[in-house]
């Protein structure tokens, strides 16, 4: 028997509203941690973990990585400049790019959220054992389509 969330069929039996009440729940409990003890928020992490591991890259690329509008990344992005997080600098070579880069901070910032981060997955996953954890997130990978470019939420 399945716990009803909602008490209406229509939503309880709707995979797709249980994994944005599920992502939404989750969303909410990681940003909480992460406004009090960093003052970013769990989008601007996903900046500075693509920073981390792909170094200094055009403003684009990032965007193409977190398959994100360039508009929704550019807030990301000053946001994460405001505090002293990334540097951005343009190209010599194309006046329109924006090379970005992590500061010392924002290796600093990375680092210490993503202790903070998981903490929040234990937490939050505690429901699930290691292969259902394991299982949803192979079976999310499945529906995830390439072409799918997201907005601001």
């Amino acid at each position: 028997m399945t716990k009803d969330i909602t008490a209406i069929p229509d939503l309880d039996n709707n995979a797709s509203f249980i994994m944005g009440l599920a992502y939404k729940q989750f969303r909410t409990l990681a940003n909480q941690r992460l406004a009090a003890d960093f003052d970013i928020t769990l989008e601007m992490q996903g900046v500075l973990r693509v920073l981390a591991h792909l170094g200094e890259v055009p403003q684009q690329t990032l965007a193409e990585t977190l398959h994100r509008e360039r508009s929704v990344t550019k807030r990301l992005v000053d946001n994460c400049i405001k505090r002293g997080l990334v540097e951005a600098r343009k190209s010599e070579t194309n006046k329109k790019a924006r090379y970005l880069a992590l500061t010392e901070k924002g290796t600093k910032t990375k680092e210490q959220a993503s202790v903070c981060l998981q903490k929040v997955n234990t937490d939050y996953y505690t429901p699930l054992s290691a292969d259902e954890q394991q299982l949803l997130q192979t079976l999310c990978k499945k529906l995830i389509q390439d072409n799918i470019i997201l907005g601001s939420d």
